[in-house]
């Protein structure tokens, strides 16, 4: 509980930061850092740790089930919705925030040894989705046209991505550097977090209905699905407990942000994001105890 707590007050942190005078692009250079630094740090440390076997496939395609059933939801309760107010939904209820918000909340309810898994998660589902997927629904609702070839682009040098590949093709670093990449590493919670602070909007959206209806289905409805189609796989506790855990995290600042900028109904994606937040910190210990004691 000690590190839900310090979780909290660095959202806390982050968000009364806003007030000050600090440059509106500091939760950008937070999350710069954190995409070329912190993560990549991480991923070196954690991925060489992976016996990649079929447990590997679980946390890699979950995301896809989530993704299909949220496209499914969208279509049957939000058939009346404008087509803006859909355009979001399709981006948001997909998307979870699984890393920034993620990986310090599987850390604090799991442990430092699930981050690998969490990794797989977030690289080849929703960073990859939100690439490839994210982008056609803007392209899609705005009209554009869809380049494939800056989705490529976009996922291989990605330095996350590069940095797995450098560790699953060299494996574990060499002693001597680890002790330094260990401290980049760490700087991957604090930073992460004062950042989802500092862009923490909490104005509720003029469609109440819809942002409730929507913030049920993407932190109770779509996790129970994934939590009963978790429960008859036979894996490792960890494995599946960190996939969980995924599954259920908040809608992505990032795909909010991108809603928003496209237009996409922007106060009811700014209020997901930010009391997806606020409401994933009571839900997701939920989910940790109930599988704990239904496991």
């Amino acid at each position: 509980m000690e590190q839900i707590f310090f979780i909290i007050c660095l959202l806390f942190v982050g968000y009364f930061l806003k007030f000050l005078e600090f440059p509106k692009n500091f939760a950008q250079s937070l999350n710069l850092f954190v995409i070329y630094v912190s993560l990549p740090a991480t991923v070196l440390l954690q991925v060489p740790k992976i016996h990649f076997e079929s447990s590997f496939l679980l946390p890699a395609l979950i995301p896809y089930l989530v993704l299909l059933l949220s496209v499914v939801a969208v279509k049957i309760f939000f058939q009346n919705e404008s087509q803006n107010t859909k355009a979001a939904l399709y981006l948001l209820l997909p998307l979870g925030n699984t890393s920034f918000f993620g990986f310090p909340m599987l850390g604090a309810l799991v442990g430092e040894e699930s981050l690998k898994y969490g990794i797989i998660y977030d690289l080849f589902g929703s960073f990859t989705i939100l690439t490839i997927y994210g982008a056609f629904v803007i392209a899609y609702f705005s009209g554009d046209l869809i380049d494939i070839k800056s989705f490529a682009k976009k996922i291989v040098f990605f330095p996350p991505f590069l940095a797995l590949f450098v560790s699953l093709l060299f494996g574990e670093m060499p002693q001597i550097s680890v002790p330094f990449v260990e401290i980049l590493s760490q700087t991957l919670v604090p930073l992460a977090i004062i950042s989802v602070g500092f862009t923490l909007q909490l104005k509720l959206a003029d469609d109440r209905i819809v942002f409730y209806k929507a913030l049920f289905l993407k932190l109770l409805v779509l996790p129970s699905i994934v939590f009963a189609f978790l429960h008859s796989l036979d894996f490792e506790n960890i494995i599946v407990l960190t996939t969980l855990l995924e599954s259920a995290m908040p809608p992505m600042i990032t795909a909010g942000a991108l809603a928003i900028n496209a237009g996409f109904a922007p106060r009811l994606s700014a209020a997901l994001v930010g009391y997806g937040i606020m409401v994933a910190m009571i839900t997701l210990p939920i989910y940790q105890y109930l599988f704990l004691h239904i496991a």
